[in-house]
């Protein structure tokens, strides 16, 4: 039987070569068809009914030691903890912009020790609870420092925090756009940009260059395309990694805390061919009108593109191993897992459209009713 993989090292980075799994043999991980954690839904009925109009606009779900389930709100400016059973278990800050208060969070971790971390839109405040929801501090990125820093090589400033990492320190992205933002209409285009992190002194480390989720730029249509290519990030493992995918090939580039690549990831895999029905399926996600007829006729007189991205998502499990989205849809995902090591184990079926995070027994994410557009948490179980 073939190698399932090779591995070998160029100028200090090694690079691995999968050409197919290792759970070829038996031993693959399950999921369960089933949610053992249901959050929000309209008529769910029991516990979960006094939760539906808490769910709303998830930017991100984490657990708790004690089981408890952290679901931050982009739109009630809340931090909510809701118990396994969809039991509403308190909530954590309010709108604002003091101490403890979020104007748009954005990102939430959760630290050793059940340490929260609420991180708000346009580089705002940081706040810090423990998990009563005290608060136990909060900060504020410098942005003279930031923008100093950038500046140095580089004409658009970053607006946002991309992704934080469990120091404190976090990713910028940043437009490499020569004066100024103007991209070319009537074609698919992806901007370029850099992801820079920034540590506590606000030195910057480039993590190399890059094409953001790619568009067509049109008056009067939607700029989206259908499954579009876009470049993909996640941190996770120890020592801590930032994981990176361009999404236009199946690679994944893995560089240290300090911005060095040290290992690429490779999977040998068939290209997916994108049909009209996809493409139909796509248009029906939309709730919004849009000039179908105009869009139709403006791809039409484009280059056809006909599979589609093999990588659309990145994350990384409690346990270090790397988890690559091949495909989503609007009833499920399918994941290819790799160990802490690079190697291909296997690819699982997931019955959620967002996997916001992996642990040793459990995946939590966010289904959305594609009528009423009604998110529910969900966590199922997973067995290695």
């Amino acid at each position: 039987m073939p190698a399932a993989a090779t591995v070998r090292d160029s100028a200090d980075i090694q690079i691995v070569e999968n050409l197919a799994p290792r759970w070829r043999d038996g031993g693959s991980w399950t999921v369960a068809p089933d949610p053992t954690v249901v959050i929000g839904g309209y008529g769910a009925g029991g516990e979960t009914s006094d939760s539906s109009h808490l769910v709303w606009s998830v930017a991100d779900v984490a657990p708790l030691s004690d089981g408890r389930i952290a679901v931050l709100s982009s739109r009630e400016k809340k931090l909510f903890l809701f118990w396994p059973s969809g039991g509403f278990a308190g909530s954590i800050g309010r709108e604002g912009r003091g101490p403890g208060e979020f104007g748009y969070p954005e990102h939430l971790q959760v630290l050793p020790g059940d340490t929260l971390v609420v991180w708000d839109f346009m580089l705002g405040p940081i706040a810090y609870f423990d998990p009563s929801g005290q608060l136990l501090r909060s900060w504020r990125i410098d942005v003279g420092a930031l923008f100093a820093e950038v500046r140095k090589r580089h004409q658009r400033v970053p607006e946002r925090v991309h992704l934080p990492l469990a120091d404190g320190s976090f990713i910028v992205q940043v437009y490499l756009n020569p004066g100024g933002f103007s991209p070319p209409r009537g074609v698919r285009y992806r901007s370029p940009v850099e992801f820079i992190t920034i540590d506590s002194t606000y030195t910057a480390r480039s993590l190399g260059r890059w094409e953001e989720r790619e568009y067509v730029y049109q008056e009067g249509i939607q700029p989206s395309v259908p499954y579009a290519f876009g470049v993909q990030l996640a941190v996770g493992s120890s020592p801590q990694s930032v994981y990176i995918s361009s999404g236009d090939r199946y690679e994944v580039q893995q560089f240290s805390a300090t911005g060095y690549l040290t290992r690429i990831v490779r999977r040998k895999a068939e290209p997916v061919p994108i049909t009209a029905a996809d493409i139909e399926q796509w248009k029906d996600g939309f709730s919004l009108p849009w000039n179908w007829d105009a869009w139709d006729e403006l791809m039409a007189e484009l280059p056809p593109r006909e599979f589609r991205p093999p990588i659309v998502g990145l994350l990384v499990d409690s346990e270090g191993h790397l988890w690559v989205a091949d495909r989503k849809d609007r009833t499920d995902s399918e994941w290819s897992v790799f160990d802490p090591a690079g190697h291909w184990l296997g690819t699982l079926k997931v019955p959620l459209q967002r996997v916001e995070w992996i642990g040793e027994d459990l995946i939590l994410g966010i289904n959305e009713d594609p009528d009423t557009g009604v998110e529910v948490v969900e966590g199922y179980r997973l067995s290695r």
